[in-house]
C-alpha cells in the first residue's frame, strides 16, 4: 500500500463530502435499523436472524452487480487479485456473521436504544486502534478521550440494559432468547451486551480492510458485490434450511416490506460510508455515521416505546459527548 493510501486528504471540498456521506450513512443506516428492530420480534430465534441478516444483503449485491458490468463493458477493470479477493471475503464472513448476525440477535435480546450505541462504541474504539496499527490513521489525545468516554459509555448502557430485564420488554426478550440459551448463566440481556460488542469489533475491523482496499485500486463496487454476495451465499442458505419451506411460506407481506426496506436503506448506508472511507479516516467517518445513535435512540421510543432510563440517557449521552469531543 503506498502513502497516499493512508494519507489523509488536504482538500476541504473532499473533506465536506466526506462528513455529507457520512450523514447521508447515519440517516439511511437508521432507517435500516428501525425496520430491524420491527423484523426482530419474530419466533424464529437464531434462524430467523439469520435470514434477515442475509436477505438484508439482497439490494446491495443487485446494485453492485449493475455497476460492475457496467464498468466491465467500459473497459475498466474491475477484479483485483486473488490475495486481495481472499482478504475481502475473509472479511465479509467477519462482518456477515460477527457484524450483521450479531447486531440481529442484540436487537432481539437487549433493543434498538441500547444496542446501536454500544455497537457503535465498539467501533469507534476498535476501527481506530486497528486503523492506527494497519493504515497508521493518527489518534490524538482528543481521539483518545473520546474512546475513553465510550468505554464508560458502554458501562451505563450495559446497566441500562439490565435495568430493562425486570420490565416487560425485558420478560419478552428473555422469553423469545431462553431456546438458544437455555444453558447458559450470562442471561438474555447480558448475552445480548457481549454480542452487540463482539457486533462492533467486526464491523470496526472490516471498516480498516474496507478503507485499505478502497483507498488503493479496488472499485468500491467490487468489494460491496464480494461482501453482499458471502452473506447471501452463507446466511440464505443457512437460514433457509433451518427455516425449513414451512417456515419460509409463513412470513407475512409485512415482513417481505420490512426486510426490502431495509435491504435498501443498507445499500444507500453501505455505498455511502465506504465512499466516505475514501475521503476521510477510519475514526473520522466512523464518528459521523455513529450520529445515528441519536436518531436510532429517538426511534426506539417513539415508535416501540423502548424504555430509556437514566442510565441509557447517561450512556448515550457519554457517547454524544465523545463524538464531539473527537477531532
Amino acid at each position: 500500500m503506498s502513502s497516499a493510501a493512508t494519507t489523509e486528504p488536504k482538500n476541504s471540498g473532499s473533506s465536506w463530502k466526506g462528513v455529507a456521506l457520512g450523514l447521508t450513512a447515519a440517516i439511511a443506516y437508521s432507517i435500516t435499523n428501525l425496520a430491524l428492530r420491527k423484523l426482530a420480534g419474530g419466533t424464529g430465534g437464531m434462524a430467523w436472524d439469520t435470514w434477515i441478516s442475509g436477505t438484508k444483503a439482497i439490494p446491495t449485491a443487485v446494485i453492485a452487480s449493475i455497476l460492475l458490468v457496467l464498468a466491465v463493458r467500459a473497459g475498466h477493470a474491475v477484479f483485483p487479485s486473488r490475495r486481495v479477493i481472499c482478504a475481502l471475503v475473509l472479511s465479509a464472513l467477519l462482518m456477515q456473521f460477527g457484524g450483521n448476525l450479531g447486531f440481529q440477535i442484540s436487537l432481539r435480546l437487549i433493543g434498538l436504544a441500547i444496542s446501536v450505541p454500544i455497537v457503535f462504541a465498539s467501533i469507534i474504539v476498535s476501527g481506530a486502534i486497528v486503523g492506527r496499527t494497519a493504515l497508521g490513521d493518527a489518534v490524538s489525545v482528543r481521539t483518545a478521550i473520546s474512546m475513553g468516554l465510550m468505554v464508560v459509555s458502554i458501562g451505563f448502557l450495559s446497566a441500562a440494559a439490565h435495568r430493562a430485564e425486570t420490565t416487560e420488554a425485558g420478560a419478552m426478550a428473555q422469553q423469545a432468547a431462553e431456546s438458544m440459551i437455555s444453558s447458559s448463566v450470562i442471561g438474555p440481556v447480558g448475552l445480548g451486551v457481549i454480542v452487540a460488542l463482539l457486533s462492533g469489533l467486526s464491523y470496526g475491523l472490516c471498516g480498516v480492510v474496507i478503507r485499505r482496499v478502497v483507498r488503493g485500486q479496488v472499485p468500491v463496487a467490487t468489494t460491496l458485490f464480494v461482501f453482499s454476495l458471502t452473506g447471501l451465499l452463507t446466511l440464505c442458505p443457512i437460514s433457509g434450511w433451518q427455516l425449513g419451506m414451512s417456515g419460509l411460506n409463513a412470513i407475512s407481506g409485512m415482513d417481505w416490506f420490512y426486510m426490502l426496506l431495509a435491504g435498501t436503506f443498507n445499500a444507500i448506508g453501505f455505498f455511502a460510508i465506504t465512499y466516505a472511507y475514501r475521503l476521510m479516516n477510519i475514526s473520522r467517518a466512523n464518528v459521523v455515521n455513529a450520529s445515528q445513535n441519536a436518531m436510532c435512540a429517538a426511534g426506539a421510543w417513539l415508535i416501540f416505546q423502548e424504555d430509556l432510563s437514566g442510565w441509557a440517557l447517561i450512556g448515550i449521552g457519554l457517547t454524544i459527548i465523545g463524538l464531539i469531543i473527537l477531532d
